[in-house]
């Protein structure tokens, strides 16, 4: 089981695993970075995991698996805080000062965005760059910021698709990873038991669960 797939339940070579790994090299790609990473929480923990790194075959065999505490670092301060952080690495990138990148030199500047589900951090995306004379900026911090929304918004989907497809199945759902998800959960359980009891039904579903909708928006 990768990284990916313990927290977040995306298996390699999944659909969703490809997007977040486009998202990362775009990322370093316009930020003029030769590295890019993403962390995923251990709640159990209070830790990030290395989950994915792009840009140098020997950085991603080092670091994948590698743990960063909540609040230590750049990046750890990027999740406890949940704002984009950058700067210079200190344990932000693990044996920072020993490792050397695909140009031979060690980490520079460190660009730290967080990744959310609504108020709950789900992980860190990061920028990383070998070259002394290179500072991320603004701009950068703006555009991972928005990078790191889309790759929330990804991971969201697919644990909301993959709830549904366990419904369908008659098969346990996932542990919900937060009181809001586990009441989403829920939701979605009772109305396929409702389909279920009821086949010919569905107009008359759908017709009160718009007007339920229409009571909560008023």
């Amino acid at each position: 089981m990768t990284v990916l797939g313990t927290y977040l339940g995306i298996s390699t070579g999944a659909p969703e695993e490809k997007v977040l790994r486009l998202l990362i090299e775009l990322g370093a790609q316009f930020a003029g970075a030769q590295e890019g990473s993403l962390l995923v929480v251990d709640e159990q923990r209070s830790e990030l995991v290395f989950a994915m790194t792009i840009g140098s075959a020997s950085s991603e065999q080092t670091l994948i698996g590698k743990r960063v505490p909540l609040g230590e670092g750049l990046v750890g301060l990027a999740a406890h805080t949940q704002e984009v952080q950058i700067g210079a690495p200190k344990f932000d990138v693990p044996g920072a000062a020993e490792r050397q990148g695909a140009e031979g030199k060690a980490p520079k500047a460190v660009l730290a965005a967080p990744m959310l589900i609504g108020d709950r951090l789900i992980g860190v995306i990061t920028a990383v760059s070998f070259d002394p004379e290179k500072r991320f900026g603004s701009g950068d911090a703006k555009l991972y910021g928005r990078i790191a929304t889309v790759a929330g918004v990804v991971v969201d989907q697919h644990r909301r698709l993959g709830a549904i497809e366990t419904l369908q199945r008659h098969a346990t759902l996932p542990t919900a990873v937060s009181e809001e998800e586990r009441l989403d959960f829920e939701i979605v359980a009772s109305i396929q038991r409702l389909v279920q009891l009821k086949p010919g039904a569905k107009p008359r579903i759908l017709q009160l669960l718009a007007q339920i909708e229409s009571l909560v928006a008023g």
